[in-house]
């Protein structure tokens, strides 16, 4: 009989913003891990009602409307809503960065038409050129700190494509000085990063200890490539599901828990 996978009391902080921790606290607890939470990063919305006019004329003259997280679908949502402007949308194809954020937007009844198979913003932009044609134009709703793949892969093609940075990433200050007290108080087998700013935040709170985290049994997993690298610029390793989402870290550090218990 196959063993149900289990985190097998493992402790796991998730580095997470708070209003996003929950589920992944959830998950945690079902699978009987417990998890400490700490908010490193928090996200704040960037654009004001004077630039709805603007916001609307680059919608309604877009062919394709692209997202790269959830939290740009989020808040693209929330605006378009506060500004009355949730028609003006409906005759562009949608494209989504994973299956997250896509499930988000047909939560919201938003037909999404593209999904890459791995969830990083390369990949995104190889499923464009597969579907855009030249002359045609791209609004892309980002956060502050989302790299330009999309417009950089799809402007050499003839393709416009118009950002527009819906929300910024700040430091959660009392986060960071609750995560500093709580990394004091007790060890941890996992320590979670699902972004490459919670990787910088954690690093620059824990600036006087770096070492001792480099050399300690800490097990660190990272969501994806691209945060997997931010880890390596302080010199420490990381695991990486194959698949790039929540559900893909759990079962891997289910997988990880279980290889501890055998040795």
């Amino acid at each position: 009989m196959k063993r149900a996978k289990s985190l097998n009391g493992q402790t796991v902080l998730v580095t997470r913003n708070e209003r996003q921790a929950g589920v992944f606290q959830r998950k945690i607890e079902a699978l009987d891990g417990h998890a400490v939470l700490t908010s490193l990063i928090r996200f704040e919305p960037t654009l004001t009602s004077e630039q709805a006019k603007a916001f609307l004329k680059d919608l309604q003259a877009s062919h394709w409307l692209v997202f790269t997280s959830v939290n740009g679908a989020s808040y693209f949502l929330t605006y378009i809503q506060k500004h009355y402007l949730h028609k003006s949308f409906s005759h562009l194809k949608v494209a989504a960065v994973g299956e997250k954020t896509a499930a988000y937007l047909q939560q919201h009844g938003i037909k999404v038409d593209v999904v890459p198979e791995r969830y990083i913003a390369e990949e995104l932009a190889d499923a464009l050129v597969m579907h855009v044609r030249p002359g045609e134009r791209v609004f892309v709703a980002k956060g502050n700190l989302s790299r330009d793949v999309v417009k950089r892969t799809l402007t050499p093609l003839g393709i416009e494509v118009r950002e527009w940075i819906l929300y910024e990433t700040i430091k959660d200050e009392e986060g960071i000085a609750a995560l500093k007290s709580t990394m004091r108080k007790q060890p941890f087998d996992f320590i979670t990063f699902t972004s490459s700013s919670t990787v910088h935040s954690f690093m620059h709170a824990m600036e006087s200890d770096r070492a001792q985290l480099a050399s300690s049994d800490t097990c660190f997993v990272t969501i994806g490539p691209l945060t997997k690298e931010a880890l390596l610029q302080y010199g420490i390793p990381s695991e990486t599901p194959d698949t790039y989402t929540i559900d893909g870290m759990l079962d891997l550090m289910c997988r990880l828990s279980e290889r501890k218990l055998n040795d």
